[in-house]
């Protein structure tokens, strides 16, 4: 199953600013996740600012995107992801278990919310 992107300011304003909207956070990234009517949409900020390398940027956006699809294809959500600070010592296998914890924490969060929502 695949998803659709969050594309332009007012796909990513609707996860923003609505307040049933719940986040995590982790020393490096912070995602945000709001329970919708549509299929799966992610949405990810991960500026050059705080990710110098176009390979490394790509690397993540990668692996965002094949953890999060294993963990919300089927569910009906839009889920934006954030690089938090520049990220200095770049370890690929640190990064991969930071991202896929974050999403853990995010499904038991929204668990304990919303009445298991997922599995």
């Amino acid at each position: 199953m695949s998803y659709k992107p969050l594309a332009g300011k007012d796909d990513f304003d609707e996860v923003f600013n609505n307040n049933t909207s719940q986040s995590v956070s982790s020393e490096n990234f912070r995602a945000l996740i709001l329970i919708t009517n549509d299929n799966f949409r992610l949405g990810m900020i991960l500026p050059k600012k705080n990710i110098k390398l176009a390979v490394h940027r790509n690397y993540l956006k990668r692996i965002i995107r094949n953890l999060s699809i294993d963990v919300f294809a089927q569910s009906k959500v839009s889920l934006v992801v954030i690089s938090k600070k520049r990220i200095i010592d770049f370890k690929r296998d640190k990064l991969r278990r930071e991202i896929k914890t974050l999403f853990l924490n995010l499904t038991k969060k929204l668990n304990e919310k919303n009445n298991c929502i997922f599995n």
